[in-house]
């Protein structure tokens, strides 16, 4: 038996991904129809670790088409527009309408990940002279509308409104505003996203609509009834939490001796000159101080340098490290930061011609009573950056005799670093930066009974190896997001 956890590392390790079969499905970009499926979907067995995010791709009349079985019912996916949400064809609810001959059904989310998210939807109903109320539990209502009286279109009759919360399962009532008034109408709850919207209800919605377009969001922190454990079952290999100072961390970093295939993860325990312990990590011949680790997010924080500086103690030409053919990049949990005044500050990519980013500094003039952090600018940086090149050039004005130039930098830095007016650049020479050993996508997953499964001593984390590159990670305890990641392989 498994275990369900909240937690999905997608883990490519470059060691692991190199020697992945080729012809593995590229997962989140599987296409059935015209349809993209994205994680933590997929058609291929390998691309999903939940069978609730199992994806058929079935013929019919107009194609292929995607489909999601919810207990028992086939949602065809229309669309994957949302990070954490998909939108489904959702069946509507028929009320005294003993004339249709189609069963109705209403589609019941308890058990599952998904649900039915207040912000994303709306309850809609079409008829006229009744009040439509959805309902929780079957007896708290969440809201309701007032359809029309009834008239000539009454086809095209109905009322829609907000739901006030999320939503698993519901049941609809229909109350009757005139005596006597018994007629049949529908309800559902639909996306505006499709739609037009109009009175009395969004355009191409009527008594002959048997589907509606509805987001469907997935709950990453769902863990069923087996929680967020250790497994009891089976084999379990356990790694040592290790520490070098007061920097602590475990797989897949160690400083013990290791193969050449997690070369990049070596740890190097140094004393400094008045014997205090620092880790090191060498990436492309150059030792970079690790500052902290963070399993689950899939980084580590390093002592990144300055990577322009244009004062003359402390000049810097303004290249980054290059991360290229290793497994790590920049995270995009930094930014590039850049102090001082009347310049343009431009960042390139890996090539000198590719500009990716830049900003003009505040003029001189106006800053020259104006604290560092103030006067800088920052910029945002694009995702899965292995290297990037950084240049000052000053735009003062002739005019400005009082200080035609600036000194300054420019640097990659962490989100976490504390900017403040006492932040002191005057002797820095690094800055707090994260980089990313996996990549983050949502999910969730489950650990196994095996010996893939392994665990820290302390049993605050486990993960399992679903296959070559997937690793399903869990912290005993956390209720958060959740997450999958995958490490970036060499290109």
């Amino acid at each position: 038996m498994g275990f369900h956890l909240p937690l999905y590392f997608l883990f490519l390790l470059c060691p692991i991904l190199q020697a992945a079969d080729f012809q593995d499905p590229t997962c989140g970009k599987e296409v059935c129809g015209n349809i993209t499926i994205p994680s933590p979907f997929g058609i291929h067995s390998t691309c999903y670790a939940d069978p609730s995010f199992r994806v058929a791709c079935n013929p019919t009349p107009n194609g292929n088409k995607p489909f999601i079985n919810v207990n028992g019912i086939d949602l065809e996916v229309l669309d994957s527009i949302y990070s954490d949400a998909i939108i489904i064809s959702n069946p509507v609810t028929y009320i005294n309408c003993d004339h249709i001959s189609e069963t109705s059904v209403s589609v019941n989310l308890a058990g599952t990940p998904f649900f039915f998210s207040s912000d994303k939807n709306y309850f809609g109903s079409v008829g006229c002279e009744n009040l439509a109320t959805i309902l929780s539990n079957g007896t708290d209502s969440l809201g309701g509308c007032i359809q029309p009286r009834c008239h000539d279109d009454a086809s095209e009759s109905g009322c829609f409104t907000q739901i006030t919360a999320n939503l698993t399962s519901y049941t609809v009532n229909m109350t009757a505003m005139y005596p006597d008034s018994n007629r049949c109408a529908s309800a559902f709850i639909f996306s505006l996203y499709s739609f037009s919207i109009a009175y009395p209800l969004p355009t191409g919605i009527n008594n002959g609509t048997t589907h509606v377009p509805a987001v469907l969001s997935w709950n990453s922190t769902y863990c069923g009834d087996g929680g967020c454990t250790r497994p009891g079952l089976g084999p379990i290999n356990t790694y040592k939490i290790e520490s070098c100072g007061n920097v602590t961390f475990h797989y897949p970093f160690s400083m013990k001796d290791q193969d050449d295939s997690n070369v990049w993860f070596k740890v190097v325990c140094n004393k400094t000159a008045n014997g205090e312990k620092v880790p090191f990590l060498n990436i492309n011949g150059k030792n970079l101080q690790i500052l902290d680790f963070n399993f689950l997010a899939g980084t580590i924080e390093v002592n990144h340098p300055i990577t322009y500086s244009n004062c003359r103690k402390n000049h810097h030409n303004g290249m980054s490290l290059n991360l290229t053919g290793t497994c790590f990049y920049y995270s995009d949990s930094n930014y590039f930061w850049s102090s001082g005044c009347g310049n343009l500050v431009t960042i390139f990519g890996n090539e000198t011609d590719n500009l990716i980013s830049g900003c003009l500094q505040p003029s001189c003039r106006i800053n020259n009573n104006t604290s560092p952090i103030a006067s800088s600018c920052l910029l945002t940086i694009p995702k899965g950056l292995s290297s990037f090149f950084a240049n000052m050039s000053n735009m003062v004005d002739s005019s400005d005799y009082r200080r035609k130039t600036s000194c300054g930098f420019v640097s990659v830095i962490s989100y976490k670093s504390d900017l403040n007016d006492d932040f002191d650049l005057s002797n820095r020479t690094h800055f707090p930066t994260q980089l990313q050993w996996a990549t983050l996508l949502y999910g969730e997953c489950y650990l196994n009974d095996s010996s893939d499964t392994s665990c820290t001593l302390d049993g605050q984390y486990c993960w399992s190896k679903l296959s070559s590159n997937h690793l399903c990670s869990c912290q005993r305890d956390t209720n958060d997001i959740s997450y999958s990641r995958s490490c970036k392989g060499i290109s």
